[in-house]
C-alpha cells in the first residue's frame, strides 16, 4: 500500500512539472571550465527525483540483506510456534477421543515450544498416565514446573490429581499439604486435600483442615457443612463406642443437634450402648419436633422399660401419619414387643403394601415363620431379596403396589386385616 501511494505521488509530481515546463521550461546552467552544462529546469528537477528513487531503493535492498538472517531466524520461530500451537490441538483431539499413546507422541513431539507449552507438558503427562507410564508421568510434570514456573500451583494441582487417581494417595496428600503450608488457598487444593483426609479417615486432620478453610472461606458453606456432618458422624460413632457419647453430643451446637442425620448417629449410639430410656425419650423429643422417617425406624428398635407407654406415643403419632410406612413398621414392631402378634401382622403387611421395603418384607417373614408359616414366609424372603435390587425410581410404586397385591394370596383372605 506505501508503495501504492509513494508510486502515485512520483507520478502526480511529474505531471505537474510537465505542464509548467509546457508553459515556461526555464534552464540551468553549469559552468565549470572548460565545461558547460545548460538544461531545462524540469529535466533537472525530474533527474533529481530519479536519482532519489534510486538512492532509496538501494539503501533498502541493502538494509534487508543485512537483516535477511535476523527475519529468516523469526520466520522460522513463527512457524515452529505455529506447528506447536498446532501438534497442542491435535494432541488434545487425540486425548478427548482416547488415543493415549499417540496424544503423547503428537505432545511430546514439540514440547516446550509454542504459546501453550504448559498444557502440551501436562497434556502429554495426562497421557502418560493413560498408560500406566509413572516414569513419564513424572518427567512431563517436572517439565512443565520449568517450562512455565508462573502456574507452578496450576501444575502441582494437575499433580496431586493424577496421582490420586493413580491410587498414589499419600503422594497426592503431600503434594496438596505443601501446598496448604505455603499458603495456598484455592478451592481446589482445599477441597481435594479435604477428600483426600475423608478417604484415609484422618478425622483430627480433617477437623484440623476444617477449622483453617472456615476461616480462609476457601470452601463454600455446602460443601463445608457435609465435610463438618461427616466429621461429627464419625465421632459420634466412635466416640459412643468408648462411652463418651452424651459429652460429645451436649459440645455440638443447636444447629448440629437439630439434624436429623446427627440425631439418628447419637439415638443409634444410645441404643447400642443399652440406654434404652434415654433413647425413647431422646428420639421422642426429636420426632416432637421434627418428623423424620428414619428417627421413627429407630424408635421401634427401642426396648424401653415402659413398654406400654411407648407404644401409646407411637399410636398417637398414628393419627396425624396413619398411611406413614415407616411408622408402620414401628408400630408393628411394638405390637410383637408387647405380644400382639395379630396386630404386628396387619401392620408390617399394611407396611409392605404402602412401602414395599426389604425390611418389611423380611420381618413379615420372621413373624410367619415364628407363627409357623414356613410356606409364607419363605414368599415373604423372595419377596424381600427382589425388593432389594436397584429399580429405576418412576417405576418404584408401580412396582410396589404389584408386590403387595401378590403377596395378599400368599397370605390367604383371612389374613388381610
Amino acid at each position: 500500500m506505501s508503495a501504492l501511494i509513494f508510486g502515485l505521488v512520483i507520478l502526480a509530481v511529474a505531471l505537474t512539472l510537465g505542464l509548467v515546463a509546457l508553459e515556461d521550461p526555464g534552464y540551468v546552467l553549469i559552468s565549470r571550465s572548460p565545461y558547460e552544462i545548460e538544461i531545462s529546469l524540469a529535466l533537472l528537477v525530474l533527474g533529481i527525483l530519479l536519482l532519489l528513487v534510486l538512492l532509496y531503493v538501494l539503501v533498502r535492498l541493502a538494509s534487508r540483506t543485512f537483516r535477511a538472517p535476523r527475519d529468516l531466524g523469526r520466520w522460522r520461530a513463527q512457524r515452529r510456534h505455529a506447528l506447536a500451537d498446532q501438534a497442542t490441538l491435535s494432541g488434545y483431539a487425540r486425548l478427548i477421543e482416547g488415543e493415549w499413546e499417540e496424544a503423547e507422541m503428537v505432545l511430546s513431539k514439540r514440547l516446550g515450544q509454542g504459546s501453550t507449552p504448559l498444557l502440551q507438558c501436562l497434556g502429554a503427562a495426562y497421557a502418560a498416565q493413560q498408560r500406566n507410564d509413572l516414569d513419564a508421568r513424572d518427567r512431563y510434570l517436572t517439565r512443565a514446573r520449568d517450562c512455565d514456573p508462573a502456574h507452578l500451583v496450576a501444575v502441582e494441582i494437575t499433580r496431586a490429581r493424577l496421582l490420586e487417581r493413580a491410587g498414589q494417595t499419600d503422594e497426592a496428600r503431600g503434594v496438596l499439604e505443601q501446598l496448604h503450608e505455603q499458603g495456598v488457598h484455592r478451592h481446589a487444593v482445599q477441597g481435594m486435600l479435604a477428600h483426600l483426609l475423608k478417604a484415609q479417615q484422618d478425622w483430627p486432620a480433617l477437623e484440623k483442615l476444617l477449622v483453617e478453610t472456615k476461616r480462609s472461606g476457601a470452601l463454600p458453606r455446602a460443601e463445608l457443612a457435609a465435610l463438618r456432618q461427616e466429621l461429627q458422624t464419625h465421632r459420634l460413632g466412635t466416640e459412643g463406642e468408648s462411652g463418651g457419647l452424651s459429652v460429645h453430643w451436649s459440645r455440638l451446637s443447636r444447629r448440629e443437634r437439630r439434624n436429623p442425620l446427627l440425631q439418628g448417629v447419637h439415638a443409634r449410639g444410645l441404643i447400642n450402648a443399652g440406654e434404652m430410656d434415654e433413647a425413647e425419650r431422646f428420639l421422642r423429643k426429636a420426632l416432637r419436633r421434627r418428623w423424620d422417617g428414619e428417627l421413627v425406624r429407630l424408635y421401634g428398635h427401642v426396648r424401653s422399660s415402659r413398654m406400654e407407654e411407648q407404644l401409646r406415643h407411637a399410636e398417637q403419632w398414628a393419627a396425624n401419619h396413619q398411611e406413614d410406612p415407616d411408622l408402620l413398621m414401628t408400630l408393628a414392631r411394638l405390637y410383637l414387643e408387647n405380644h400382639d402378634r395379630d396386630k404386628a401382622r396387619s401392620h408390617l403387611l399394611e407396611a409392605v403394601r404402602r412401602g414395599g421395603s426389604r425390611e418389611g418384607y423380611l420381618e413379615l417373614g420372621l413373624l410367619l415363620e415364628s407363627m409357623g408359616e414356613s410356606d409364607k414366609a419363605l414368599q415373604c424372603y423372595r419377596r424381600g431379596l427382589q425388593a432389594q435390587k436397584s429399580t429405576p425410581v418412576e417405576k418404584i410404586p408401580r412396582l410396589q403396589a404389584e408386590r403387595a397385591t401378590e403377596l395378599v394370596p400368599v397370605l390367604g383372605p383371612g389374613d388381610q386385616s
